[in-house]
């Protein structure tokens, strides 16, 4: 996943938020704005995401390692989350200001994950178009959830078997890749000096 210099935004699962405030919007359906939860999100062989030049990384979790710390929020377009199951949200890193996208790669016939650059609060007043490709469907599988793109169905987050490797997507789930994760909440005082807004 590379770093892209676009201007976006990020929502999280319901159930770890505050409390929403309904707002209207003249364009389109009623959206819920509510303040991020902060998570570390480990994969089953304990690897966790760390953010390298642009870049996110799943290296084995060491005390020396500070992993990426992710700011999630919840879609909350009532007539489009209704038809689903699933919670709908949105994710960011670097204090919130790099969304995670997905985009088509024709060429390879494949979907990319990157991070672009944009401020996850702005994701809310996009039309459908511009903020589907950093929706993502977060399911729970037992204990993990599982990161489906809503822009591209069928194609996951997922980390390689191999260590250092680039967080990416997948559209076969199972194989070589994990495409299911713990989500750990982290408070303020356990950030790292680079994630606290100065």
């Amino acid at each position: 996943m590379s770093l892209l210099e676009e201007n976006a935004g990020v929502k999280v699962d319901s159930g770890d938020l505050e409390r929403a405030e309904p707002q209207c919007s003249s364009e389109g359906p009623k959206v819920v704005t509510q303040v991020p939860a902060k998570f570390i999100i480990h994969d089953r062989d304990h690897k966790v995401f760390v953010l390298n030049s642009g870049t996110l990384l799943a290296v084995l979790e060491k005390d020396y390692i500070r992993p990426a710390i992710f700011f999630i929020l919840p879609v909350r377009f009532s007539l489009f989350v209704s038809e689903h199951k699933r919670s709908l949200i949105f994710l960011a890193v670097s204090k919130g200001e790099l969304c995670l996208c997905c985009k088509r790669d024709k060429k390879k016939n494949r979907t990319t994950l990157q991070l672009k650059k944009q401020n996850l609060d702005q994701l809310v007043s996009l039309k459908e178009k511009k903020w589907k490709p950093f929706a993502f469907y977060r399911a729970e599988v037992g204990s993990r959830n599982t990161l489906e793109s809503a822009a591209y169905p069928g194609w996951f987050i997922c980390t390689s078997c191999n260590l250092g490797e680039p967080v990416g997507m997948t559209d076969h789930p199972g194989r070589k890749e994990c495409i299911d994760f713990s989500f750990h909440p982290v408070k303020n005082v356990e950030m790292s000096p680079s994630e606290i807004r100065e």
